[in-house]
């Protein structure tokens, strides 16, 4: 009975598949011992090139906050250090394809353990490109947006590259940070790495919830105010680049999935250099009232799931407040069927990851096309102007609804 249901449910065709899949790798790893082998032949699609008239060159900075002590430390000495990525438009490439993921074989613990995956999926993720061009040669005869990328809980800065590397294909510069003890894991370059931090607090009380993401989340927004801050030393030549003139800092978005979504929405409404937030399925639970209560002024899109699996759906209860709150425009996207992961490059990169539930059973491309639309759309119409018909676009697309709050307050 529970096999007639799956074979309902996934199609006779793509169940055929997976069991041909899954019997070469298990035959492998019975005749090897070898998951590292077993990593080899796990389906991996490449990488979606992004759309822009622009090849996409990348840089990778160490930045130290001498201004902030370590919240997640013991040692009192401990400064705020960051791994910052930024991908910006360039004429040229270079010789070095950029990975998807840094020092992706140090991870297959972390991503073993956090995703839920078997190890020789976890493996599997060193054979994964992204299309932009470590050190290739920015544009310097025009200027460009600038867009801030913050990761979820446990993720990593590249987790939603197809998303950033459209826009730095179509005309941004886009810099994504690693939170330093709330990444997977970061790599520092004399070769330290730091795990996530444990504290976390699930299923406690408010004030006990509080006591541990109020300083957590203002954690993360302090790290987007000193990335913008960064930002303005590059501009004005106080730290060495080869983009500084290239930096329109009259004109920054943020976008964020999960945590992250949270993350962006509370520094946009803290930070008046932020000018527009996307948020990708964002938790906004661990946002302090105080915060929200403010009201966003700034243009805000939330696209993710039409629920939430837990917590009574407090997190959307959240969200519809800040909506109800705002000062200016805002729109709520929902795609029917999609999972939490969908709204990052996981399931375009392996037709196997809505088998380890780590995206829904939704066409990738369809999910991919409907994000990318959203994504650059917005970004275009309000940092550069330009009306793409991106609403229009979303409303034939399946799956989707819109709901749209005027700026009427």
């Amino acid at each position: 009975m529970v096999i007639k249901l799956y074979l309902q449910k996934i199609g006779d065709q793509t169940l055929v598949k997976i069991l041909k899949i899954l019997f070469l790798i298990y035959t492998i790893l019975f005749l090897t011992g070898c998951s590292f082998v077993a990593s080899r032949i796990i389906p991996v699609n490449k990488m979606e090139p992004p759309s822009g008239k622009f090849n996409v060159g990348t840089q990778i900075f160490h930045w130290t906050d001498e201004s902030r002590d370590e919240w997640f430390s013991d040692d009192p000495i401990d400064k705020r250090e960051l791994m910052v990525q930024v991908w910006y438009p360039s004429k040229l490439t270079s010789s070095q394809i950029d990975p998807w993921i840094d020092n992706a074989r140090d991870r297959t613990s972390e991503l073993v353990e956090f995703y839920k995956v078997p190890k020789f999926v976890a493996k599997a993720v060193d054979r994964v490109d992204s299309h932009s061009y470590y050190g290739a040669k920015p544009i310097d005869e025009q200027i460009f947006p600038i867009i801030i990328y913050s990761h979820g809980f446990q993720g990593f800065r590249s987790l939603n590259t197809i998303q950033i590397q459209e826009l730095a294909s179509n005309g941004y510069i886009v810099f994504a940070v690693d939170h330093t003890y709330d990444a997977l894991s970061t790599f520092f370059p004399d070769g330290r790495k730091v795990l996530t931090a444990e504290k976390y607090c699930y299923g406690c009380e408010e004030d006990d919830f509080y006591k541990v993401f109020r300083p957590q989340i203002e954690t993360r927004v302090d790290d987007i105010i000193f990335i913008l801050n960064q930002i303005d030393s590059i501009k004005n030549k106080k730290i060495n680049s080869n983009f500084h003139s290239t930096l329109d800092t009259d004109n920054i978005g943020i976008f964020g999935h999960s945590f992250g979504g949270g993350t962006s929405l509370a520094a946009t409404i803290i930070d008046p250099r932020i000018k527009s937030c996307i948020s990708l399925d964002g938790w906004y639970v661990p946002i302090h009232p105080d915060i929200y209560n403010q009201g966003l002024s700034k243009p805000f899109l939330h696209i993710g799931r039409p629920k939430w699996d837990y917590n009574d759906n407090i997190n959307y209860k959240i969200l519809d407040q800040i909506l109800e709150l705002r000062k200016d425009e805002a729109y709520k996207l929902s795609i029917e069927g999609s999972h939490h992961y969908d709204y990052t490059d996981v399931p375009h990169l392996s037709s196997l990851t809505s088998i380890f539930r780590l995206s829904s059973d939704l066409n990738s491309t369809n999910v991919l096309d409907i994000t990318n639309t959203t994504v650059l759309g917005f970004f275009d119409e309000h940092l550069k102007s330009n009306n793409s018909n991106w609403k229009n676009d979303l409303s034939k697309k399946l799956n989707t609804t819109i709901k749209e709050f005027q700026n009427d307050k």
